[in-house]
């Protein structure tokens, strides 16, 4: 919620048995929250909501839950409901707290960098039947700020799987933080405007900003922590292809 300057208000969003709402108002992201929800209740509602909007950032969803069995239901709408003001309601409800313990806690605690970089590993091969491996030694010496070379490779259902190339010889937290962002990016989180070469191959620069909003960078970095490291800047720049020899495209074949 910081990361995306989302602001949190209990609001009266009528009879009807919605608990929750997402939309932008006066261009900052607000989570209107139905009075009188339990704390888990609240936490689930903007759980779900921010998962939806960091997957696809629709500017306005509702969250209904579910009246006969264990759920709910986030829609895209047109429009907040009418009784809503254009301006947001200051804020009234303080629910950071209700995430020390949330879903993207460490589920292991905290661990040291080798041994998140080994199970982000894992989720990328045994999970989504990717590749992960160094850049050969006979790619060196690489362009200026390369870390990372990716694709997405498709099987015969269409379902993508990551292929990811680090850079050897750069820190253990760095190369985690890294492929956090590529697997998010090759899992189809919107990060700018970014289009593969015309070898599918995408190049990812060592340098990062902070995370500012929805996408790929969150996405990676709440991946991280969840394997228990607390991420860097993981809001990586994309590179250009470089001219001449191609880091990358040998491998990908």
């Amino acid at each position: 919620m910081e990361a995306m300057d989302a602001r949190v208000v209990e609001f009266d969003l009528g009879e009807q048995n919605m608990h929750a709402a997402l939309g932008l108002m006066a261009e900052r992201l607000c989570i209107l929250v139905r009075p009188g929800l339990s704390d888990i209740q609240v936490a689930f509602a903007i759980r779900s909501l921010l998962a939806h909007y960091i997957h696809r950032p629709y500017p306005v969803l509702s969250f209904w839950p579910e009246t006969d069995v264990q759920g709910a239901t986030v829609e895209e709408v047109d429009d907040l409901p009418d009784s809503v003001r254009a301006e947001p309601p200051e804020a009234t409800s303080d629910v950071l707290d209700l995430y020390g313990d949330g879903n993207w806690a460490p589920k292991d605690g905290w661990r040291s960098d080798e041994e998140v970089f080994a199970e982000l590993k894992d989720v990328a091969v045994l999970h989504l039947k990717g590749v992960v491996e160094d850049i050969p030694k006979e790619m060196y010496p690489l362009p200026m700020g390369l870390g990372a070379v990716m694709a997405a490779g498709y099987d015969d259902e269409g379902m993508a799987h990551p292929l990811v190339f680090l850079r050897s010889d750069l820190p253990t937290g760095l190369q985690a933080d890294l492929l956090g962002f590529c697997l998010a990016s090759v899992a189809g989180s919107e990060y700018e405007n970014w289009q593969p070469d015309e070898n599918g191959l995408i190049f990812v620069g060592t340098e990062a900003g902070p995370v500012r909003g929805p996408g790929a960078a969150l996405l990676g970095a709440l991946m991280v922590q969840r394997l228990g490291r607390r991420p860097g800047d993981c809001a990586f720049t994309l590179l250009d292809p470089p001219e001449g020899t191609i880091p990358g495209s040998e491998m990908i074949a």
